[in-house]
């Protein structure tokens, strides 16, 4: 009798589930950033510029390109 092991691979709904959450999240955080007032200099600003607005950036095209990019990794993995 053997026992059924889950497998963790995580489906593309899931997958795309998670990467519209974040975002929104990081786009939340961006009109944020217009519309509240803060001070220069400010480690919001400092995340907002250099963490959150490449990240959303970066997520936008994965999402808009993304089969393209996972024919390449699947290219890059049939490589090795």
């Amino acid at each position: 009798m053997s026992a059924h092991r889950p497998t963790h691979k995580t489906s593309a709904k899931r997958i795309r589930e998670r990467q519209r959450g974040m975002h929104l999240f990081t786009g939340a955080l961006l009109i944020a950033y217009v519309y509240l007032p803060a001070s220069s200099g400010s480690l919001f600003e400092v995340a907002i510029r250099w963490v959150v607005l490449p990240l959303l950036v970066v997520d936008g095209v994965l999402m808009w390109q993304w089969p393209k990019v996972r024919r390449f990794a699947r290219q890059l993995a049939a490589h090795r």
